[in-house]
């Protein structure tokens, strides 16, 4: 019950530190639904984009009008894991990446407009075995508070990197501990 509360990136780095026996244990524990999002993050390396990444972000269907978008969020429930909705991001009906709007910008946009004049239509993103040192790199070269991660061949959203989870390789721990936590 406990794993399944935590977002699934947190989880996924829990059950790594556990011996495998143990985490196979706990994972067939969980609801099936969250323990396919953690099993999905323990195939990555952890200190990669895949393994720093979560699985809990908004997107919508690309194509929609800002009212719409905003409509479908409220119903969405992967929105309402987001706990960090910074970002929306625009998939078609594979969960392909097509573009990414601010969530700020989506909520300005008025509700009849199409949202082609606020998408970024090719977005900053990394593959799943991107290293966190150069997820770190991108976050802090393009002022981003997260990252989408998908997989190089499909194109699929397969999920986003916060900006605390990217620099986490890169700050000293000491550093951290002086940070406002911003979500």
């Amino acid at each position: 019950d406990i794993l399944e509360e935590m977002g699934p990136d947190e989880a996924a780095d829990l059950l790594a530190d556990l011996p495998k026996q143990t985490s196979t244990q706990l994972l067939e524990l969980m609801e099936d639904e969250d323990a396919a999002d953690v099993r999905s993050l323990l195939r990555y390396p952890e200190d990669s984009a895949g393994g720093i990444m979560t699985t809990e972000f908004a997107c919508v269907p690309d194509g929609l009008r800002a009212g719409e978008a905003l409509e479908y969020l409220r119903r969405s429930p992967d929105a309402q894991d987001d706990e960090a909705m910074y970002y929306v991001y625009l998939t078609n009906d594979t969960r392909r990446l097509c573009g990414v709007i601010s969530l700020r910008d989506l909520v300005m946009a008025p509700p009849d407009a199409p949202l082609d004049a606020w998408i970024q239509r090719e977005p900053v993103a990394v593959g799943p075995y991107t290293s966190q040192e150069e997820v770190a790199y991108l976050v802090a070269k393009y002022d981003l508070l997260s990252i989408p991660v998908v997989d190089e061949e499909s194109g699929e959203l397969l999920g986003i990197v916060t900006v605390d989870d990217a620099i986490d390789a890169v700050l000293p721990t000491a550093w951290k501990k002086r940070l406002p936590r911003f979500f």
